[in-house]
């Protein structure tokens, strides 16, 4: 009986060691466990922010719309090499059709249709417009919409503009900004006028460049068209644009009153209020 009493002590000392190992085994397992995804919480964590903080940064708008200007190079290219150049061919074989009337009417047509391309091209890739003045190139763009539509778009500069502290950079993302506003205006504004105001400061104002462009459409309520990510009216890539060049972006509208935008940009850039559209009613 002792003998085997002694046995039984022994096979149960024997399985509380196994049972012992376990324990420390899957204790220790469930540390390092947690410890590993402690670890790789860490590590998404960081990454969210990087990628935050990458989006934020000025590196990263110049890559988005440094792509979508070469996107736009593109397009321009095909319409140019092809459309273009297939519309142009058709024009002279509408010359050598005998009846008259037929004639003008596809020749007239197809004269549309080549300055509509023409004009689609310059849009969407102008000539460089960092090598002139900023106030001619705008006056450039002015005349091209007048010619475009029925809409009267004018230039107004009180005297001549001191651009010459902008950078190439900006005067690029500063004329992108007035263009996609004159696009704007011209689809969605029902407008008859158009006033495009540059000028400097005056008075106790900033030292900068001040530009303001008001129409007398039908007006849009601009604040829930940008919140709301209503992307045809381009508010977000024009906010993009002022926020990479620190340049402050404003705009002043509500249904049936038209709109005002008005952009600035600083010789000597405040930190506070950059890049972000302002919304204001009328």
């Amino acid at each position: 009986m002792k003998g085997g009493s002694e046995v039984d002590s022994a096979e149960i000392q024997r399985l509380h060691g196994i049972i012992h190992s376990y324990t420390v085994f899957f204790i220790i397992f469930d540390i390092v466990f947690f410890a590993i995804i402690l670890g790789a919480v860490g590590l998404l964590i960081r990454y969210l922010k990087s990628q935050k903080r990458l989006r934020s940064s000025g590196d990263y708008l110049r890559y988005i719309i440094r792509g979508q200007e070469e996107e736009r190079a593109r397009v321009a290219r095909e319409l140019h090499d092809t459309v273009a150049q297939d519309l142009r061919y058709c024009r002279s074989l509408a010359d050598k059709i005998g009846e008259n009337d037929l004639r003008e009417k596809l020749s007239g047509l197809l004269d549309k249709s080549v300055h509509e391309v023409r004009s689609m091209s310059y849009n969407l890739a102008p000539p460089d417009v960092t090598k002139n003045d900023l106030a001619a190139n705008i006056m450039n763009l002015c005349q091209n919409f007048t010619e475009q539509s029925q809409v009267e778009f004018r230039m107004v500069t009180p005297e001549k503009a001191d651009t010459s502290f902008l950078t190439k950079e900006e005067n690029f993302n500063i004329y992108r900004i007035v263009q996609e506003s004159l696009n704007n205006i011209l689809k969605h504004a029902k407008a008859e006028e158009v006033t495009v105001l540059l000028r400097n400061e005056i008075g106790d104002e900033d030292k900068g460049l001040y530009i303001f462009i008001t129409d007398d459409g039908i007006g849009f309520d601009a604040r829930r068209n940008y919140v709301s990510g209503n992307s045809h009216f381009g508010l977000l890539g024009m906010n993009q644009r002022a926020e990479l060049i620190k340049a402050k972006l404003e705009i002043s509208s509500e249904p049936g009153a038209g709109s005002q935008i008005k952009l600035v940009k600083l010789k000597h850039t405040s930190p506070v209020g950059e890049g972000v559209i302002k919304f204001k009613n009328l």
